[in-house]
């Protein structure tokens, strides 16, 4: 499931150092691997070793996983590339075009969905626990897709997809024993061109509902009650101009506890409006159209787009990846904490890269649990961009003072002091998703402590941060099982 991401570096006031907040690092992956369309990139601890794995989707192409040896550094490991299963005289691979995670078997680990376009082939491969993957016997009906979603349907535990097409959007439930069932009551007739599919809790009922970014027409919402999905499009603004979306981003961006929409827009067809969109969460779920008073006028054929507190003020900035921009495809946009944005790239990005943009993913891929970017670009290599927490005026963190553990942890975790530490009169544990959340927050005794987690906990990848007194910051990453 690809999932709109956010992350909020609570860590120092930024300090005058003069220094960008994110630096390219060509070596720590294998840049000539990436000379294609990577239509999309997610990451995931696909071999259960506590970093997060780096897949791309790659348009006609053998779709890419890299692993990650802790540190950051990528690599293929040629007897656990993704397999294919057309194969023959003149075939270059599916179009892949959208990427979704899931544990759809219940074995422990992350299988992954590839959704395809033009060749509208869709591949559901399982993950033997080590990162090796295998095709399953069923195969999905044919479609022209570019979104997929996971998510429980029907309350058994068991991931079901919703694949959006160029078309009727399709739901498939999980049957158990890796084959799906179509359920085509649960999704209302919609023949529009599907982009994106985000989940989103809109009315507030504790299950996710989902707003479609749509390539030419009204972008939809749709309300889940108990799995079936029912259209209430008056909850987005509308316009009497074209908006051809094709990413959809949630985040908080003026600080008032509700996730607001940012539309990221082309205009392939010619009579769009490309000014990326902003709309505002009311608070009930309906938004209101902020696009002219909030984001400056930009119309760069913007592909995707993450929110990241890059500078440590608290509030969500945004970094877009653009299509066509003769200025390159890294923007960054400084948001002055009421969501009101202005463009601020020289200050983020040490380099540019003047290729075309097509994707975007945001999350902790080294050992210093800083998030950190990859840009996918369109027949040129992607670009791999670290976090650098020396422009807030702090070192990276990535050995602390503190013990902190097990690693792997189950139902609890301890913090114990490992080195004298003077000064530090309170101490503050923090534990976040990769999707930036805040999961747990316990002010613990400068000794150290016992943090009980929720039972609620998923397995997979997390980050902590332990703040105290007189600036002490130690983070690092930890992994459930």
């Amino acid at each position: 499931m690809k999932i709109s991401i956010v992350f909020l570096l609570f860590c120092m006031a930024p300090s005058a150092y003069g220094q960008t907040y994110f630096y390219p690092d060509h070596a720590a992956y294998p840049v000539n691997a990436t000379n294609l369309n990577s239509m999309d990139v997610e990451a995931a601890d696909v071999d259960g070793d506590g970093d997060l794995d780096l897949v791309i989707a790659a348009e006609y192409q053998r779709n890419l996983l890299f692993f990650n040896d802790g540190t950051g550094q990528f690599s293929e490991d040629p007897s656990r590339l993704f397999p294919e299963k057309n194969t023959g005289d003149g075939f270059m691979g599916e179009d892949s075009e959208d990427i979704a995670f899931a544990d759809f078997d219940q074995d422990g680990d992350l299988d992954v969905l590839f959704v395809s376009e033009d060749t509208v082939y869709h591949e559901l491969l399982v993950n033997d626990g080590t990162g090796s993957f295998t095709f399953i016997v069923y195969e999905f009906p044919s479609s022209t897709a570019n979104a997929v979603a996971v998510l429980d349907l029907n309350n058994d535990d068991y991931p079901d997809i919703i694949i959006g097409n160029n078309g009727q959007n399709q739901v498939y439930l999980n049957n158990q024993d890796l084959t799906f069932s179509e359920a085509p009551a649960r999704w209302p007739v919609n023949v529009e061109g599907t982009q994106d599919l985000k989940l989103v809790d809109l009315d507030g009922d504790g299950d996710m509902d989902i707003i479609e970014g749509i390539d030419l027409g009204t972008n939809n919402v749709l309300i889940n009650t108990n799995g079936f999905f029912t259209e209430e499009n008056n909850r987005l603004p509308s316009h009497p101009f074209v908006v051809e979306t094709r990413k959809v981003t949630l985040a908080d961006v003026n600080g008032d506890g509700f996730k607001d929409v940012f539309l990221s827009t082309v205009n392939f067809v010619g009579n769009a409006n490309n000014q990326n969109r902003l709309y505002l969460n009311d608070g009930n779920g309906f938004f209101m159209d902020a696009s002219d008073t909030h984001l400056p006028i930009y119309d760069r054929f913007t592909l995707d787009a993450v929110f990241v507190d890059y500078d440590a003020d608290g509030d969500l900035d945004l970094i877009t990846t653009d299509f066509q921009n003769p200025d390159g495809n890294h923007h960054s946009f400084a948001n002055d904490g009421t969501g009101h944005f202005t463009e601020s790239t020289l200050e983020v990005f040490s380099t540019f890269a003047f290729t075309k943009g097509v994707s975007l993913y945001l999350g902790l891929l080294n050992d210093d649990a800083y998030p950190d970017l990859y840009f996918g670009n369109f027949q040129e290599s992607d670009d791999l961009l670290f976090y650098d927490p020396e422009a807030l005026g702090f070192s990276k963190l990535s050995n602390g003072r503190y013990g902190v553990g097990p690693n792997p942890f189950e139902n609890q975790i301890e913090v114990s002091l490992s080195r004298a530490l003077p000064n530090v009169e309170e101490l503050l544990f923090q534990l976040y998703g990769v999707d930036g959340s805040l999961l747990v927050q316990q002010e613990i005794s400068p000794s150290g402590g016992i943090i009980v987690l929720p039972v609620s906990l998923m397995e997979g990848v997390y980050a902590y941060r332990l703040s105290g007194s007189w600036g002490f910051q130690q983070s690092g990453l930890l992994l459930r099982r």
